[in-house]
């Protein structure tokens, strides 16, 4: 890390309450030149506490750099032990000062160099930015009359800036025959001598990197891990590659207050170049009866592996993002080559989007991918009744459920929200949630309604609801309490009450 110190360069306010010594100008003259015979002290003709406000010079943060922290020194005395100044620091910004806390500056009778902790945020609460060091200054306050008067002799703010981190990808590179999921390896640097503290990997092809307009940052991949949080220098590519020419491109990060600070991206070029599988079919239907899609896909016999397996993907954005279904990343064919899947939570009202692959399996359990199969498009269609589908056991799936109302109700936590001196972002400290994220109210008629809905309202798991007008989310049941009711002829209904909270999936 680098610190630059700044120095008072304007008097915004407090001249007329203040006393120059030593022959300066101004306040601020008087506090910048290194020299103990210049100071200032508040004005005898003043009763009361004074304050003068002092603008600071600045630096410039360059698009490699990020502020880490300041923090306000000064060399001061006090005469006797009832002496009293505070000094802030400060910065104005959008017309309105900010200051932290003081520098207390207490009953030292000579002349003493103060010296506050870094703060990592800028007064306002937000991360430090060229705006708010532009803006530096600070406020001195002398609270006694005369004959305890301070002296203020010099002012500084450091500024602790921090260096970009650099990257370097050494791997993979060359033509790569024998697997189609590479290790990427790279080295971190970092001129502060700070550690790695995240990284991100994205694989692009040549199609996509030579495209006009990329960016690594933004462009489509073929494969990105995400950000990690991890000191590791290196990682397997977490997909599988078709033969192809690619490049991995790796940018790392080192924690700065709490949040990464970025590298560039670097990267290195490599070609894989393998015998591939063969391409199934795939076809898809929706059972709308039994709120399910079902995948078929036919692969032929895997020559020249040892096994193979499908995968099925489904896009809910027509085709421009797929996921892997749940439980559709390893079937396993029949004898005769022919695998199956089904899909119990593509949203309804809809065309959904599928795809599937054959993923070849050698002797040393490296794993090659066919290109993807025909893009098979299914309209899901919604009978307007409420489903609630255990997706893990979906023997007990269950829809057309008589749903009365969805009851709204407040989520109460007892919490606290402080930010601690130096924080860039509040803190917030909250005991158990007390109450629910919403509750169905439900009625059943019969008794083999109600036997039919019992497993799914005892289930302890998470349940995927979709209610008659295409939404759904995911949900855990945390209370049930029902009322029953006789009727005429020995019927009895049920009031039932599933108190929820709303999960991930």
């Amino acid at each position: 890390m680098a610190v630059t110190t700044v120095r008072p360069n304007a008097t915004a306010s407090g001249t007329s309450s203040f006393t120059i010594s030593g022959g300066s100008p101004t306040l601020n003259a008087a506090t910048s030149d290194d020299s103990d015979a210049t100071f200032f002290s508040k004005s005898t003709s003043i009763v009361g506490q004074a304050s003068a406000l002092l603008d600071f010079g600045t630096t410039t943060i360059s698009a490699s750099q990020r502020v880490k922290r300041c923090r306000i020194r000064a060399r001061a005395l006090t005469p006797t032990a009832d002496g009293r100044i505070n000094v802030y620091l400060g910065t104005r910004t959008d017309n309105q000062n900010y200051f932290h806390s003081a520098l207390d500056i207490r009953g030292l009778n000579s002349n003493t160099h103060f010296t506050v902790p870094y703060q990592t945020s800028a007064p306002n609460g937000e991360d430090w930015s060229q705006t708010t060091i532009d803006g530096l200054r600070a406020k001195v306050t002398e609270y006694n009359d005369t004959g305890v008067l301070g002296s203020i002799f010099e002012l500084y703010i450091d500024v602790d800036i921090s260096a970009q981190p650099t990257v370097t990808v050494s791997a993979p590179t060359g033509t790569i025959t024998t697997n189609t999921a590479p290790d990427v390896t790279w080295a971190f640097a970092d001129t502060d001598n700070e550690t790695q503290a995240f990284y991100e990997i994205k694989v692009f092809t040549a199609a996509q990197y030579n495209a006009v307009g990329f960016n690594a940052l933004t462009s489509t991949s073929t494969y990105e891990s995400g950000e990690i949080a991890s000191s590791d220098n290196t990682a397997v590519v977490g997909d599988l590659l078709l033969s192809g020419t690619y490049r991995a491109y790796v940018r790392v990060a080192k924690s700065v207050n709490g949040s990464p600070f970025y590298s560039a991206f670097a990267f290195s070029g490599f070609v894989i170049t393998v015998t591939p599988p063969s391409v199934p079919t795939l076809s898809a239907s929706w059972n709308s009866s039994l709120g399910q899609a079902t995948l078929t896909i036919t692969g032929t016999s895997p020559s020249g592996y040892t096994s193979q397996y499908f995968e099925v993907d489904r896009s809910d954005d027509g085709g421009v993002t797929y996921a892997t279904l749940r439980y559709g990343e390893d079937i396993t064919p029949s004898a005769s080559h022919i695998g199956t899947a089904v899909d119990y939570e593509a949203p309804r009202g809809i065309v959904v989007y599928y795809r599937a692959r054959a993923v070849g399996v050698d002797a040393s359990s490296n794993e090659f991918p066919s290109a993807y199969s025909t893009i098979q498009q299914v309209l899901i269609t919604n009978d307007e009744t409420w489903w609630f589908k255990v997706i893990d056991d979906p023997t007990i799936n269950l829809g057309d459920v008589r749903v009365l109302a969805q009851l709204d109700t407040n989520i109460e936590e007892p919490n606290t929200v402080f930010r601690p001196l130096g924080s860039t972002r509040p803190i917030v400290v909250a005991g158990p949630i007390q109450g629910e994220d919403g509750i169905y109210s439900i009625k059943t008629l019969t008794e083999a309604e109600y036997d039919a809905f019992y497993p799914v309202m005892v289930y302890q798991g998470t349940i995927l609801v979709q209610d008659p007008a295409g939404n759904q989310k995911y949900v855990r049941i945390t209370s049930r309490t029902f009322a029953a009711e006789s009727k005429q002829g020995g019927v009895i209904y049920r009031d039932i009450d599933l108190a929820y909270v709303e999960v991930d999936e």
